[in-house]
Parts: C-alpha cells; structure tokens; sequence
C-alpha cells in the first residue's frame, strides 16, 4: 500500500462542507506535492517505473557504479516530452501526520483520510513529483495550524491502513506480479 514519511509541499488547502446524510460535516482538501524516488511507482503498477524511465545509453561514472552496486541504471526519461499523467487509484481510511515543529504530541493527527487525484510528473534523473490530494476531517484547533502551513514545506507522514485481505495490499493490476 501507499505510504509516505518525508518533507512535502502543502501546495493548497481548500475548505468546504460534506453531506453526511442530512448534515455538514467540515472537510479540507489538502493538495499535497512531493518529489520521490521513482521506486515510490511500484505502489501504482508494477512496471510503471520501466515505462517511465530507461537505462543511460551513455553512462557516466557515477551510474556505472550504480549499477555495479546492484542499481538498475534507470534514471533517463523514456517519453521527454510526456508531461504528468493522472492515475486513477484513491486509498481511504488513511492517517496524515503533519510535524508541528515540537514533535509527539504538538503534532497534527488527521485520522480517516480518503487519498486520491494522483498525477505523476517523471523527471530526468530518476525522481518523480506526485502530486495528490488528502481529504481530512481536522479538529476545530488544528485548523487554524494547517492553514498556517499552505504553501510551505511540511514533515508528513503518511500512514496506511491495515491490510485485512490481499486485495488491500496490491491494486488489481499487482496481484499477479506480486
């Protein structure tokens, strides 16, 4: 499953109520961007990262050694002119851990969070720029702090729920190659 524990950018925060039966309930969408290695793909498809990226034809000394040591010398783009793509996957039940500065228990908590609106931007080198969204539910005083953080970079930690069946653990398009 998708997990994520590294600095981020809080690219956007948007407020807004959500129906549950007949009652607003406050929702926040948070837009969140983050450059990764592009190992991070193997959670989305098994073989989106060779799509994405092929071997230098030219290796310098420092991929050469990569290799050596068990790299697989995939940091070229294969498609230089494909921008993002969008991928269709969203994971729920979620927690978000945004590090307030104070660590334990300063830190903001978002428990039940729905991730989903994913693009990917592969880039020469071997990284990838996700970018997706995290609907949260925060507490009344956590509010005023997330919105403080828009358009800063933020310590996240995002957390997975536990898997109960395979399906949990691997997309449809996984299960055979896991």
């Amino acid at each position: 499953m998708f997990e994520l524990k590294q600095i981020v950018k809080l690219a956007n925060v948007n407020p807004r109520a959500e129906l549950h039966g007949e009652d607003p309930k406050p929702a926040f969408d948070l837009k969140i961007e983050a450059t990764c290695p592009s190992s991070v793909l193997i959670h989305f498809h098994s073989e989106l990262r060779q799509h994405l990226f092929k071997k230098d034809e030219n290796p310098d000394l420092v991929d050469q050694v990569d290799q050596m040591t068990g790299g697989d010398g995939l940091t070229v783009l294969r498609y230089p002119k494909m921008g993002a793509i969008k991928w269709d996957w969203e994971g729920a039940g979620y927690t978000a851990t945004i590090d307030y500065g104070l660590g334990g228990d300063s830190n903001i908590v978002l428990h039940d969070c729905k991730i989903d609106h994913f693009k990917i931007e592969a880039q020469n080198g071997g990284s990838v720029v996700l970018t997706f969204r995290i609907i949260a539910h925060p507490d009344t005083e956590d509010v005023g702090a997330i919105c403080e953080f828009m358009a800063r970079d933020i310590d996240l930690t995002l957390t997975a729920p536990e898997a109960k069946t395979a399906d949990d653990l691997f997309p449809d398009n996984m299960r055979k190659a896991a």
